[in-house]
Order: C-alpha cells, then structure tokens, then sequence
C-alpha cells in the first residue's frame, strides 16, 4: 500500500499542518516517521497520495517547514521509500 507522508522539523510543526489539512477535508494521521527517511522528528503526517497536490499548495500557502513529502510504501521488512515528492 503506498501513501503519502510528510515530514517536519518539529511536531508543533506538525500540529499546525494537521489542523489546516483537516479543515480543509484531507484525511491525515500521525504516524511514527521511518528511520530510513529521517531521525530527526518522530513524527509524520500520513495522507491519501490523491491528495498530493491540495497538500503540497496548502503546505506552501501557510507556509508550514516541512522536510520533504515521500511517497512511501508499506513492505513486510518496513518501509520503502518509492520516490521524493
């Protein structure tokens, strides 16, 4: 299953892109972030990649710091990152 996740410098940062993203009807969950994308915020915003580009305009608009946008998939020995976004 692939999906969306965006990674933050901080989980503030992260509180404020859920808050705008769910006023805005984008289904998004907290999920802990991979180690094999990044070992700095714990945390990351998982969505629908069919959301992409309403996130990634949002995300832009309220100008948010985000690390990146992966799209990622889950496999049986974790996670692998299919692209950068």
């Amino acid at each position: 299953m692939k999906y969306g996740l965006i990674v933050f410098y901080s989980y503030q940062h992260g509180l404020m892109a859920e808050r705008v993203l769910k006023r805005h009807n984008i289904a998004v969950e907290f999920v802990p972030t991979p180690r094999s994308i990044s070992e700095g915020c714990s945390h990351s915003l998982k969505f629908g990649l069919e959301s992409l580009k309403v996130v990634q305009n949002l995300l832009q608009r309220i100008n948010v710091p985000y690390k990146g946008i992966y799209e990622v998939e889950k496999i049986p020995a974790g996670y692998k990152i299919v692209k950068v976004v």
